[in-house]
């Protein structure tokens, strides 16, 4: 023991002086506490003296599953890596009464400190405490917040879109997304530099801008971890914030919802930037969701899986509307501009769907393994990106997500814990020209319209894919629980550059003189800015991410604990 705890502080040290070199280091690591929590505490009899050697089970309550450990000779136990929800925790021994701590409920990262008093008896005899009041973190370093599921489940959120959450949290401000993007935050300082997580991976694309990777419903979202400082050695990729949205998974009951939600245009006020006479706009909105989880073995084997469709918008909606007088249609039609490209209303209709599959399975009573896969696609045809732009320049927008995740929680032995992770992401958000479509050139005329081809035609970019691995191993000693870990994150990100000719004019008298059959060589060259893509459209990053860290979290005293990493 004497030599165990000399290597320790030969690490401690290490640590230290290698955080003082290193200064401020990011990685790229996902966090190892992302689908669990831990539990810890000090087991100790009546007079206060250390306990050692009892046998500490818990018992999550949704699940039956159990996970046992023995205190060391100081009476403190460990169990990290625990399925989140409530637990019941017993511990044993000899010529002690047996004593039991029922409503210990775990979110996520969270790390409960339950210290055990025993009282001297037998066995046979029983304590039960039960409390229903939340137990405290009070190793918890970083600065921030989980919301749990009844939080998620009771907070309005028209938008349906959990990454709005994000601006309850402190230090952080910003503007909500109405719909399935991500909102623009400012978090300590720092505009766009959010690390998205989905269940502790890497959600977060490749340009860094902030921009999630896979969208998610609220509808799965069980969890939402916030943190803006104070991150851990195991946190990384960016100085503004962390956002872990964390999904649900089965029980040994049987539970499913099922919802149907609507908006519709006369529940709206009208808008306070549109004229009391003007047309409404139009805002209704379909949302069906289903959900289902249970066990597929009790106690061993669960699932989750689910469910949304969402249609916005219908055909004939009076958006997107370009007034033109009547000289200039005149002039427009003499000049070949294609009348068909200014309809009074462009129809438009989006429509969402997710879906999601996760399974949870005890496969021995040392190893836990944790698979999720999600899907989602966005489809809206004739999609035009603001402006004042024509149906020549729409575009069918389809964005579609894969995710595939995996965690092995391993118990390697008593004091000895792993886990393996593993994500492949991809997505394809597809800009694909229609019938409606112009063949180019591009049209753009300062503050009248835009028509020819559309500038963002991509049949197979932005394309991302992402393999991301990671290894985190916890051992816990004496005073001390260290945890060392490393990983890889493959990124292919391909995008393509505008492949049609723009011509920019700063008129419309300017461009009818360009296209006049008398036009001379001067009125033909009358654009302010002329654009043209050549050699290969497509633009290819490929990037691997390499991460190591250590920490330690020494408890010197039993009210007083210490954490440092690199």
């Amino acid at each position: 023991m004497i030599q165990t705890l000399r290597q320790i502080r030969v690490l401690t040290f290490c640590i230290l002086i290698c955080s003082f070199l290193a200064g401020s280091f990011y990685q790229i690591n996902a966090q190892s506490q992302a689908l669990n929590g831990q539990i810890e505490g000090v087991v100790t009899d009546s007079t206060g003296g250390a306990v050692p050697n009892a046998t500490i089970v818990a018992r999550n309550i949704e699940t039956g599953t159990e996970r046992q450990v023995t205190s060391d000779e100081s009476g403190v136990y460990r169990l990290p890596l625990l399925p989140l929800g409530t637990y019941r925790v017993t511990v044993e021994m000899t010529n002690f009464k047996r004593l039991v701590r029922e409503g210990i409920t775990l979110t996520t990262g969270q790390t409960a400190t339950v210290n055990l008093s025993l009282e001297a008896g037998g066995v046979q005899e029983t304590v039960t405490i039960t409390s229903d009041a939340p137990i405290a973190d009070s190793g918890k370093i970083d600065v921030g917040r989980v919301m749990d599921a009844r939080e998620v489940q009771n907070l309005p959120l028209v938008s349906r879109n959990p990454y709005n959450y994000a601006l309850l949290q402190a230090n952080v401000t910003g503007r909500p997304n109405s719909e399935f993007g991500v909102p623009r935050i400012n978090a300590n300082g720092y505009a766009r530099r959010t690390n998205y997580q989905l269940d502790g991976n890497n959600n977060t694309q490749a340009d860094r801008a902030g921009i999630r990777l896979m969208p998610i419903s609220e509808t799965f979202v069980s969890e939402v971890q916030l943190v803006t400082n104070g991150f851990s050695a195991e946190f990384g990729n960016t100085p503004g914030l962390i956002m872990n949205a964390v999904t649900p998974s089965g029980t040994n009951g049987l539970h499913g919802s099922v919802s149907y939600r609507f908006r519709r245009t006369a529940f709206s006020s009208r808008p306070f930037n549109i004229s009391p006479t003007a047309v409404k706009p139009k805002t209704n909105v379909d949302d069906f969701t289903f959900a289902i989880g249970g066990p597929i073995i009790r106690d061993r084997w669960h699932f989750y899986g689910g469910t949304e469709y969402v249609k916005r918008g219908l055909a004939g909606e009076p958006q997107r509307t370009i007034t033109i007088s009547e000289a200039n249609k005149t002039a427009l039609i003499a000049a070949g501009v294609p009348a068909a490209a200014f309809p009074t209303a462009i129809p438009t209709a989006q429509k969402v769907n997710f879906y999601i599959f996760r399974t949870d399975a005890q496969l021995n009573d040392n190893n836990r393994l944790t698979g999720r896969y999600n899907y989602f696609k966005n489809i809206s045809p004739d999609n035009i990106a603001g402006g004042l732009n024509t149906l020549q320049r729409s575009i069918d927008f389809n964005d579609v997500s894969n995710s595939l995740a995996l965690q092995l929680a391993s118990t390697v032995t008593s004091n000895i814990f792993n886990e393996f992770r593993y994500q492949y992401a991809r997505r394809n958000s597809r800009n694909v020209a229609n019938a409606n479509s112009g063949t180019g050139p591009s049209i753009i005329i300062s503050g009248v319209a835009n028509f020819g081809a559309p500038v963002d035609d991509d049949t197979i970019a932005p394309l991302e894919t992402m393999n991301q691995f990671q290894d985190n191993l916890t051992w816990t000693t004496g005073d001390h629980a260290v945890k060392v870990g490393g990983g890889t994150n493959r990124i292919k990100d391909t995008r393509r550059s505008n492949v049609f000719q723009t011509y920019t004019f700063s008129s419309l008298a300017n461009y009818l003189a360009a296209v006049s059959p008398t036009a001379t060589v001067a009125q033909r060259r009358n654009y302010t800015q002329y654009a043209e893509s050549y050699g290969n459209p497509d633009i290819k990053y490929n990037s691997t991410f390499y991460n190591l860290f250590a920490q330690d979290d020494w408890k010197v005293t039993r009210k007083l604990k210490f954490n440092y990493g690199l």
